[in-house]
């Protein structure tokens, strides 16, 4: 398990990225900016909070790609289900640290980064046995084509968007259920192609 720990380097990297949130969250909360769009006004004003996440997302695509792959590959250490029990920790702590800094912060933005971390995470997990280390590209291809193309009007993101539905929209906490089960299936029993 030590071999395990020191290869993914989680204790250095993850603390990081969960650091980083936090301190996005205390810095950006609810602000917005005007992002240009394919809406109806041209441009949407977008809660900057949107791409916190994304640092903490990439550092965890960093340590699962830190690997010994002739170690792993051969041994009968249960490597996958450790990797999982990794993510599923990264994913509750995030949402450990979104939900009582976003009510203190009285800010919707940071409450709902939680639940946009996770749905960032089980896109990079679905995505990674089949486009490798390029899957970390994924949560922000999301989120550009959210920025583009996800508002009907102004501060009207479309249903599929998720990432910039409030922290109490229950579609966007149904699909992040459903799209983080697929994630874990799919990068517990998916190929290890390009990884």
């Amino acid at each position: 398990m030590s071999w395990w720990w020191r290869t993914r380097r989680a204790h250095v990297l993850l603390p990081l990225g969960l650091a980083s949130l936090a301190l996005l969250a205390l810095v950006l909360r609810d602000n917005t900016a005007g992002l240009p769009s394919f809406s109806v006004s041209g441009s949407s004003e977008t809660r900057i909070m949107l791409f916190a996440p994304i640092p903490l997302v990439a550092l965890l695509a960093l340590c699962l790609d830190s690997r010994l792959p002739a170690a792993e590959d051969t041994g009968v250490r249960p490597v996958r289900r450790m990797d999982t029990a990794l993510v599923g920790l990264v994913m509750a702590a995030s949402v450990v640290v979104c939900l009582p800094l976003g009510w203190w912060l009285d800010a919707d933005a940071v409450r709902a980064a939680g639940r946009n971390t996770v749905f960032f995470v089980s896109l990079l997990l679905l995505l990674r046995p089949f486009a490798g280390q390029a899957a970390v590209l994924a949560p922000l291809t999301w989120l550009m084509t959210v920025v583009l193309l996800g508002f009907r009007r102004p501060n009207d993101p479309y249903p599929w968007t998720v990432v910039p539905e409030p922290s109490g929209a229950a579609h966007a906490a149904l699909a992040t259920v459903a799209l983080l089960l697929a994630g874990v299936a799919v990068h517990h029993r998916g190929p290890r192609r390009g990884i």
